[in-house]
């Protein structure tokens, strides 16, 4: 009678051991099917937002890589007046508008953002959206480019950078999502052969088309301040762009001073929460839209 009792207590006890454990599972299994879910359903907003985006855009980009080719030459004067001071390499000419509304505008109003900043794009590759600028470097890295709440986040301008692109370091953030969303497409520029098919980075605003050229791709931990915005002076800035030139894995034949303009594109390792990949680019052509 006494071993029944036992016998009783300890099936209870393996019952009760049984049904804890299928909860707990049961509830990490929802917790994370659910998880990814979200993940999925985001993922499917994202592509979509970036196929209106690119309709939006698409019937410009010939026009506009027409106009840039048979863009006019300016003499230093009007440059110095309406571009200011560029390195003496950079070449800037002038354009008519490709486009009765710029596209900038028309995606403004078709997402109801003025956010909106500029158009970025790396040709041939899936770099292609809209970047925004927010309050901070928060706001957008879960919100998509019509402000609404995704996991994908938006390609977004440092809050305290020029929406005018003429700070001497320019910063755009954006996730390294593995579903090839945003700027998941900089994890290729690890590879050299990435970099030689697509040297040159396009950033289109309202007023300009600016072209820039790669010139450092390497990771590196947050603890090192590439995102830095404000220089007491030249010198200041020199020794960051020669930092960045020194932790560059691979030779690419460009070099930058501190007498350039240059724009780093961020995104996560996805290796570890503190590592990032970073794209850094010179200033190499200015098209002025009139």
């Amino acid at each position: 009678m006494e071993r029944s009792k036992k016998n009783s207590k300890k099936n209870n006890v393996v019952l009760v051991i049984a049904v804890a454990a299928v909860v707990i599972f049961g509830g990490a299994f929802a917790y994370f099917a659910y998880d990814y879910y979200l993940w999925w359903r985001d993922g499917q907003v994202a592509a979509a937002n970036t196929r209106d985006t690119l309709e939006v855009f698409a019937d410009q980009m010939l026009d506009i890589s027409d106009a840039i080719a048979a863009a006019d030459v300016l003499d230093d004067e009007y440059i110095a007046s309406e571009v200011g001071q560029v390195a003496a390499h950079v070449a800037v000419t002038a354009m008519s508008a490709a486009f009765d509304i710029s596209p900038l505008a028309r995606e403004r109003e078709r997402t109801g953002n003025s956010d909106i900043v500029a158009f970025l794009y790396i040709e041939g590759t899936n770099v292609n959206n809209v970047v925004v600028q927010g309050p901070d470097n928060s706001y957008y890295l879960y919100r998509d480019a019509m402000g609404n709440r995704n996991l994908n986040g938006a390609l977004f301008l440092d809050y305290r950078n020029s929406r005018q692109f003429s700070d001497k370091n320019t910063i755009i953030f954006g996730h390294n999502m593995n579903n090839g969303a945003m700027f998941h497409d900089l994890r290729y520029y690890m590879r050299e052969d990435f970099f030689q098919a697509h040297p040159y980075i396009t950033i289109i605003t309202d007023q300009q088309v600016l072209v820039y050229r790669i010139f450092s791709v390497f990771q590196t931990r947050i603890d090192f301040d590439y995102i830095q915005v404000d220089f007491q002076d030249r010198d200041e800035f020199g020794d960051l762009v020669t930092e960045i030139m020194r932790r560059r894995i691979y030779e690419t034949g460009v070099a930058a001073t501190a007498d350039d303009n240059m724009l780093i594109l961020s995104t996560c390792t996805n290796v570890t929460e503190d590592t990032r990949i970073v794209v850094a680019a010179r200033l190499s052509k200015v098209v002025l839209i009139r």
